[in-house]
């Protein structure tokens, strides 16, 4: 076994499709990442009604974006349906800078490109998962996909120093062009990690062909597949937990100054994708072929619960910022991946069509509807304290990994194909 292969779990026929696939991965979120830190830095000139309303619009849009996507795959094949994806965010991106250049309503123009950037933030990133799922069997996902991952987080690390070596070079503006850059540079690894899958045979030709004529059958596979509704709920859940700590984290940093905020989440951002790297290269593929999925999908959940119980005793901003560290870390490397892996056991049209609008509309109606829900329990009604509040995100987190542990099972039993782990000493 050579030294790669030990470290990674990937085997050496699978290595050159896995290398494209983590920069491919890393193109996206360092795309990303370089345009997040001017989406950002828009909510602090709004009030807290302006940002409920924008993360409402958000999810409209969101579920419009998807039920357009379903009617395309419904009509164009894969082939051009996957690169048509990168090619129209990347074009509107430049859209969005022309505007800028052009002085257009810069108030209207900043929440368009919020909005927009924000559906953006998911749909790329559900989109490279349909595409990579389509490669790798059931087992093989458990091997690679933890590696492949650790690209995301690289890219989550490259994005912003990009922004900080150019900040002073360009105008505020220019981001936007480094990332339509990003977007048409993906289109040669598209082409490229084709012609490997059907070389290696994972690819036919009609696999990457027309989906079901019915553009609504995304939506009624949502609705008739069990397993996509856990899968769904499972989202739902998840952004309950994020959607908590995110205004624990706001409510305790409030009585620090803006540089030290910007410090403390800056020192944090990097400590996370650090994490994550290491967490995905040493652990969450041993983790998911020695403990299983249910394992896999269930252990970040449950330790936020614990964590959110003990916060509750003494909730100092440094602890609250502990946790966020240990379960975004977690939730991207190892979560993430495993989350990715339910979809090698539904069929093409359910992950090129229903993962989408779970990834991207799901998740956005569960952001609106958790941070409403927040609003009611504290100052907009019920006036709950943040102990309170705690325990309610410990709930949420147990019925999170309840969830995962019955996803996890249910894919388990149904995968019809078991690969042993690799001898030691080979």
């Amino acid at each position: 076994m050579n030294k790669f292969t030990e470290l990674t779990q990937v085997k050496p026929e699978e290595t050159k499709g896995v290398i494209y696939s983590f920069v491919f991965i890393f193109i996206l979120m360092a795309g990303y990442l370089i345009v997040r830190p001017v989406r950002d830095a828009l909510p602090s000139e709004w009030g807290d009604v302006s940002r409920a309303v924008q993360w409402s619009f958000t999810f409209v849009i969101s579920t419009i974006a998807v039920s357009i996507y379903n009617v395309l795959a419904s009509r164009i094949s894969l082939s051009k349906l996957v690169p048509g994806v990168f090619i129209f965010f990347g074009l509107s991106f430049l859209a969005i800078y022309g505007f800028a250049m052009l002085d257009f309503q810069k108030g209207l123009l900043g929440k368009v490109f919020y909005v927009w950037s924000s559906v953006f933030s998911l749909f790329h990133v559900s989109v490279f998962w349909s595409f990579t799922s389509q490669a790798y069997s059931k087992a093989q996902s458990k091997r690679v996909y933890g590696f492949i991952n650790t690209g995301a987080s690289a890219g989550a690390i490259v994005g912003p120093l990009i922004v900080v070596l150019f900040a002073r070079r360009l105008p505020l503006e220019s981001v936007l062009l480094l990332t339509s850059a990003c977007l048409f540079a993906v289109l040669p690894l598209i082409a490229v990690l084709n012609r490997i899958h059907k070389d290696s045979g994972k690819l036919h030709d009609e696999s990457l062909g027309n989906l079901s004529a019915n553009p609504f059958s995304g939506f009624k596979d949502l609705v008739t597949h069990k397993q996509l509704r856990k899968i769904a709920l499972f989202i739902f859940m998840m952004s309950g937990v994020a959607t908590f700590l995110y205004v624990f984290q706001s409510d305790l940093l409030a009585d620090y100054s803006k540089p030290e905020r910007k410090e403390l989440l800056g020192s944090l951002d990097l400590a996370t994708n650090v994490l994550t790297i290491l967490l995905g290269v040493f652990a969450a593929n041993r983790i998911t072929r020695k403990f299983g999925l249910a394992t896999a999908l269930a252990i970040v959940p449950f330790f936020v619960a614990v964590m959110f119980m003990l916060l509750s005793l003494n909730a100092a901003v440094m602890f609250v910022l502990a946790l966020q560290l240990m379960r975004k870390a977690g939730n991207y490397s190892i979560t993430r991946p495993a989350r990715e892996i339910l979809y090698t056991g539904v069929s093409k049209e359910a992950r090129f069509k229903t993962k989408p609008i779970i990834d991207v509309a799901v998740y956005r109606g569960a952001d609106v509807f958790w941070i409403w829900s927040l609003a009611f329990l504290g100052d907009g009604y019920l006036n709950l304290n943040i102990t309170q509040k705690l325990w309610i995100g410990a709930v949420i987190a147990i019925v999170w990994g309840l969830l995962g542990v019955f996803l996890g099972r249910a894919y388990e039993s149904e995968r019809g194909e078991v690969e042993p782990l690799e001898p030691k000493n080979t």
